[in-house]
């Protein structure tokens, strides 16, 4: 979202500003449909939905810039070919649109899980350090955004785009891996059965089995 209008202007679009708003747009509709489904779904299921779909966007992201002739200096003011329109090979012609639509399905899944499920983490943590614990989440959460915010640019000179987007790919892969081994389903449950939930370890098991007794 912060380099959006750069990784467009990269690509060609006549309005990058424009072109990004639409990644916007889909952030905003895609939140609002969070919030109404996600206590009918259950956090665990739909993080673990929705991060392979952010995932499967990243990596066609990579395959539309391998398609993509780049310069060297990504920070230019045009960076567009000049050659003529024609002269450009069809598939690099098509290959910005594959990343814009890759790009809004990673943003659409992002904000139906991992946007929107880290904000209630204050219902894991009992009452004596849900204060605590919600900050150091916060400052996980946020301290993960200035990493990613700072190693962005870099990561697209050095590694190439294609390279970084895959890159990015592998840590959805591995957050998915640590949701489906370590988190459980809270859904449903009081801030008492939550804590009981977590008394004997990650609860995994535990919260699957209350749900199913559940329906």
């Amino acid at each position: 979202m912060y380099f959006s209008a750069t990784i467009f202007t990269i690509l060609g679009f006549e309005s990058p500003t424009l072109t990004s708003l639409t990644v916007a747009v889909t952030n905003f509709l895609m939140t609002c449909a969070a919030l109404m489904l996600i206590d009918r779904v259950g956090r665990r299921r739909i993080l673990l939905w929705s991060i392979p779909i952010m995932a499967v966007g990243l990596l066609f992201c990579s395959v539309g810039f391998h398609f993509i002739s780049l310069p060297s200096d990504l920070n230019s003011e045009n960076p567009s070919s000049s050659s003529a329109h024609d002269e450009i090979p069809l598939s690099e012609r098509t290959a910005p649109l594959l990343v814009l639509a890759s790009v809004m399905v990673y943003v659409g899944a992002y904000a139906l899980g991992l946007g929107n499920v880290p904000w209630m983490q204050s219902e894991l943590f009992p009452l004596n350090v849900r204060s605590l614990g919600s900050g150091l989440s916060t400052s996980t959460n946020w301290g993960a955004n200035f990493v990613v915010g700072l190693t962005f640019l870099p990561m697209m000179e050095f590694l190439t785009p294609a390279w970084t987007f895959v890159v990015y790919a592998v840590v959805c892969v591995a957050g998915w891996l640590c949701i489906w081994r370590i988190y459980p389903e809270t859904k449903g449950l009081s801030l008492e059965e939550t804590g009981a939930l977590l008394a004997d370890g990650w609860g995994v098991r535990e919260s699957l089995r209350r749900e199913e007794e559940t329906g």
